[in-house]
């Protein structure tokens, strides 16, 4: 699916987080949680801990923050959502290529998403588009699906982040299509943030596994 997203930046973006119910600064923030978690890691750890305790421990950052507000947690199979009190906006915790948080970029999701994300981007597709003619519009949730799209730049020593709406997976799995992107800004950071994210085939969270006893 080839779709120019609409990129919001400085004062649109203050705007647009705002219409959402959200802002930059709390979401930089739950960013830099997950990041100084990842960064606790040492070599000893398991080469994949510290991208899965980073998204984990944004998860956390993100719901220690909003459900004061109002929201709720809600998950959705492995799916973790962070539900608005008027059930319009969910946002869920991704990894992102080194395209996040760049205007001109086009990001993807680093890993591989499982069926829950598959749905909530057809749900955002149908919002979208005119309504097949086998679907009534009651029959499309009201809820619209955002990732907060987390990249740790190692080279330029900055994290980048945005809010963005995705509408497409591609053959490889990844989320490749926003409907729009709200860029939150850079954070630099030092050395001691150099612990290894998790390799691009580690398992999406929201991935099911399912095991049976042999009879």
């Amino acid at each position: 699916m080839n779709i120019r997203p609409l990129v919001k930046i400085g004062s649109d973006a203050r705007r647009r987080l705002g219409e959402l119910g959200l802002d930059s600064e709390t979401l930089l923030d739950v960013a830099r949680r997950g990041m100084a978690a990842a960064a606790n890691c040492t070599p000893n750890h398991p080469a994949v801990l510290p991208g899965i305790l980073g998204w984990g421990e944004t998860v956390c950052a993100l719901r220690d923050c909003l459900i004061p507000q109002g929201w709720r947690r809600l998950d959705e199979g492995n799916l973790p959502l962070t539900v608005n009190e008027a059930e319009t906006v969910a946002v869920t915790v991704a990894t992102g290529d080194e395209d996040t948080g760049r205007p001109e970029g086009n990001p993807c999701t680093k890993s591989k998403k499982g069926p829950r994300v598959a749905i909530a981007i057809a749900i955002n597709q149908l919002q979208l588009f005119p309504f097949p003619v086998h679907l009534r519009p009651d029959d499309v949730s009201g809820r619209a699906t955002w990732l907060l799209l987390i990249h740790r730049d190692q080279a330029a020593r900055e994290l980048r982040a945005e809010l963005s709406r995705p509408v497409n997976i591609g053959q490889d799995g990844r989320v490749d299509s926003w409907s729009e992107r709200i860029l939150l800004g850079a954070t630099p950071f030092d050395e001691k943030f150099n612990a290894s994210p998790a390799s691009p085939d580690t398992p999406s969270p929201d991935i099911v596994v399912e095991i049976k006893r042999r009879a």
